[in-house]
């Protein structure tokens, strides 16, 4: 038993190894200039090994991205059933941008995929996984059906568009006027905080 599980553990450390070198690559040199057999041997193993773990360069730099999400499923499934959903969410999302380097990671991806659009489609098939994961869960909390009830889809991606505005805005703004750790957690928050108002339209300066 101790022994499959260090394989596993090996197995979990060369995928993720071969995934930051992945996105590292891709960062420095641009995606189209990024092959699987620079990444296995940034990663220190040979293309064929890569090759075992991810079927293409695209669901190499992805899985970060794919990770944090599936992390995200997995931390609202533990939440208590008795915490109101929202909150729920917000403390999740709030981890992830506490987590040293997760939100840095995600960030970086989402610029890749504003620039090379075919990772969008990659990403869409595992973030459609993951949802109804997600929808099934905020479904059973609340005691709504996903497959004919609007609620849990509404709740889902409104949630999910609180961080995305974040990861936009830090995107968007100079390296002088960017958001700290605390500031971006401080955004999530007042995101969250706009939803339970129902977003009310905010009174006008003019």
């Amino acid at each position: 038993m101790p022994s499959t599980g260090l394989r596993e553990r090996k197995k979990v450390a060369t995928k993720e190894a071969l995934s930051r070198a992945a996105l590292d690559l891709a960062i420095a040199r641009g995606v189209d200039a990024v092959t699987a057999e620079s990444i296995a041997e940034a990663a220190d193993v040979s293309a064929r090994t890569f090759h075992n773990y991810f079927s293409s360069k695209e669901d190499a730099i992805l899985f970060v991205l794919d990770k944090t999400v599936q992390g995200l499923v997995d931390a609202f499934a533990r939440c208590s059933a008795e915490e109101p959903v929202l909150d729920s969410l917000e403390s999740i999302f709030v981890a992830v941008v506490e987590s040293p380097g997760s939100l840095d990671r995600m960030i970086a991806v989402t610029r890749l995929m504003a620039q090379h659009p075919a990772l969008i489609a990659r990403h869409v098939a595992v973030y459609d996984t993951t949802s109804n994961a997600m929808l099934a869960e905020i479904g059973r909390r609340t005691g709504t059906n996903p497959d004919i009830d609007l609620y849990p889809h509404l709740v889902h991606h409104a949630a999910g568009a609180v961080v995305r505005a974040v990861i936009e805005l830090q995107i968007s703004t100079g390296s002088d006027t960017a958001l700290s750790r605390s500031g971006l957690v401080d955004a999530v928050r007042e995101g969250f905080e706009q939803l339970r108002r129902g977003l009310p339209q905010p009174a006008s300066t003019n």
